[in-house]
Formats: C-alpha cells, sequence, structure tokens
C-alpha cells in the first residue's frame, strides 16, 4: 500500500483549499498522514520539507517522489497513482 504524507499547517492558505481534497481521498481509501509541520519539527527536519504543502508518496516504506504547493484532486491521484 502506497502512503502519502501531507506536511500541513493551520495558517497555510493552501494548505486550506487542500486539506479538504486530502479528506476526501481518504474516505476514498488513500492512506494519508497528516502532518502538521508547526508541531512535528523534527519530521520536517528528517524530510527536509521547504515549503507547505508538501506531498511525499511512499511505496514499501521508501520515499519514491514529492510535490510541494496547492494541489487539485486530479494532479493528487495522478501523483500517487502514477508513479
Amino acid at each position: 500500500m502506497n502512503t502519502v504524507f501531507y506536511f500541513t499547517a493551520e495558517w497555510c492558505g493552501p494548505c486550506k483549499r487542500t486539506r479538504p481534497i486530502v479528506e476526501d481521498l481518504k474516505k476514498e481509501g488513500f492512506e494519508f498522514q497528516i502532518i502538521d509541520a508547526d508541531y512535528e519539527q523534527l519530521l520536517v527536519e528528517r524530510f527536509e520539507i521547504k515549503s507547505i504543502p508538501t506531498f511525499i508518496l511512499f511505496k514499501n516504506e521508501k520515499e519514491v517522489k514529492r510535490i510541494s504547493g496547492a494541489q487539485t484532486k486530479q494532479s493528487l491521484l495522478d501523483f500517487i497513482e502514477n508513479e
């Protein structure tokens, strides 16, 4: 199963627009780990997050790819499904 780490923050405008899309995809069965960058500084540093929102796709517990910035539902589906 693929997992997407979603780095976000409450104050982030693009994150606010993206969050409902992530919630919809979670309801459809996609695996997301929602990570608040303000509270999870160790993860931010570990994954070298430079901007939010950032999405990191993991397959078999290894990072496959990442994208940053607000995404549409279709762009996230393409990101997850077209590795």
